[in-house]
């Protein structure tokens, strides 16, 4: 126990230092906590009275993430979360020990949304009360390898939990609550949700059989209004209706899994979906920035099936817009960018909108343009990029930013200077 307090302590030093030296660095707390006690995780998470709650998969992450935490702070807990998007051991360390307050985690519950990578060592350190599995997909070939070698980081991570929670709509994820009994319950929507959120391998043409159980939560509605969407949802017997403020029919499985999640903490999931109408969507994920009277909405994407998803909202999009797509190939997107070809930017061609290809990458991108029969004009700096992006549209009009991930962070320091990424994450 003394060195997990040396390790507190030496570490809450560290994120002081670093932000008066104005170097943000939000895992090197983290960092530093581990080197001085590698047990600080395990030690510190077993001081949650209700728990750990871990989030992972390939996309919807972080908004599942910030869905269940918003409903549980909405139901009158204290939740502990990693906001900033750290997601591997150091990110986690870094969010407990800096929630330490007179020796114990001043949190009732944690929810933390993990890399599917590291998913297979945090897992059983952290022992999930609920581990919430959204889809698994092909990402970062570079680090993650082929999809069975994930699913078998996540199933790891699903056999040191209590209970699953699974998206039974994709095969293989499906597949990690065999054998479970009452420690795996599922989500899924009905047949034409489906055709709008196809599993990895079906955006490859591979056609697979569908999970042919009962379904603990069904996504029976999502319907576009304004900037977001209205979402309905079966669990049990029970209908949940919400407008969320994030767009997408990938968010509509966020929060059918994020309901689910909560109800298996006996937590009524009609009473805490009220709590999702006042969320805003998390920096990124179809968030809407003012700037330079424009309305900018950013939308991650780091592989094919993120990227399909932000395809379908701007082929949704009636009327013309300017478009920014900015790929970026530093060690946190993937070296590896070959995952542009798989995607369907060829749907792009009939829609009225008007391209522009940013980033490191910004060649490649324009490529891809290319190939699929798009003129896109080429910028590879991110202010100037900006710029012409949002002098391509008359005051008050949306544009679209479609950035990976280390282009997000560029961008964010140009759309809200001076904000912290904790103070933005979230």
């Amino acid at each position: 126990m003394l060195r997990t307090r040396a390790a507190v302590a030496v570490a809450r030093l560290a994120r002081f230092a670093s932000r008066v030296m104005g170097r943000g660095g939000t895992a090197l707390p983290g960092l530093v906590a581990l080197r001085i006690d590698p047990s600080v995780i395990e030690t510190l998470a077993a001081s949650l009275p209700e728990g750990v709650i871990v989030v992972t998969g390939t996309n919807g992450k972080t908004t599942t993430s910030k869905m269940i935490a918003t409903m549980l702070t909405g139901s009158g807990r204290t939740v502990l979360a990693n906001r900033t998007g750290s997601n591997l051991a150091r990110g986690v360390a870094a969010a407990l020990v800096g929630a330490v307050r007179g020796g114990r985690v001043a949190a009732d519950i944690a929810v933390f949304e993990i890399d599917e990578a590291a998913v297979r060592q945090l897992g059983p350190r952290l022992h999930p009360r609920v581990i919430v599995v959204t889809n698994l997909a092909r990402d970062q070939l570079d680090r993650y390898g082929e999809l069975e070698t994930t699913a078998r980081h996540v199933a790891a991570a699903v056999a040191a939990s209590g209970i699953a929670v699974l998206a039974a709509d994709d095969p293989i994820v499906a597949r990690l609550g065999e054998g479970r009994g009452e420690g795996a319950v599922w989500f899924g929507g009905e047949p034409a949700i489906r055709a709008a959120m196809p599993h990895d391998r079906a955006l490859y043409g591979h056609v697979e059989p569908r999970f042919g159980g009962r379904l603990d939560a069904l996504l029976r509605e999502a319907t576009p209004q304004g900037d977001g969407q209205v979402v309905r949802v079966d669990i049990g017997s029970r209908e949940v209706a919400v407008r969320l403020q994030v767009p997408g029919v990938y968010n509509a499985y966020n929060a059918a899994a994020a309901l689910l999640a909560v109800a298996q903490l006996g937590i009524d999931p009609v009473a805490a979906a009220v709590h999702l109408a006042d969320m805003p969507a998390a920096f990124g994920r179809g968030q809407i920035v003012p700037y330079r009277d424009r309305r900018v909405r950013v939308v991650l994407v780091k592989n094919p099936a993120g990227f399909n998803q932000a395809i379908a909202l701007l082929r949704a999009e009636a009327e013309p817009c300017p478009v920014l797509v900015a790929i970026n190939d530093h060690h946190a997107d993937g070296r590896d960018v070959s995952w542009l070809w798989d995607s369907a930017v060829e749907t792009l061609a009939d829609t009225p909108h008007r391209f522009g290809a940013g980033g490191i990458r910004a060649a490649d991108m324009a490529l891809r343009f290319k190939y699929a029969g798009i003129q896109a004009w080429v910028e590879p700096d991110e202010r100037r990029a900006l710029d012409r992006l949002v002098d391509d549209a008359p005051s008050g009009a949306t544009v679209y930013l479609i950035p990976t991930y280390t282009a997000l962070l560029s961008y964010l320091e140009i759309l809200l200077p001076g904000k912290r990424p904790e103070e933005v994450w979230s």
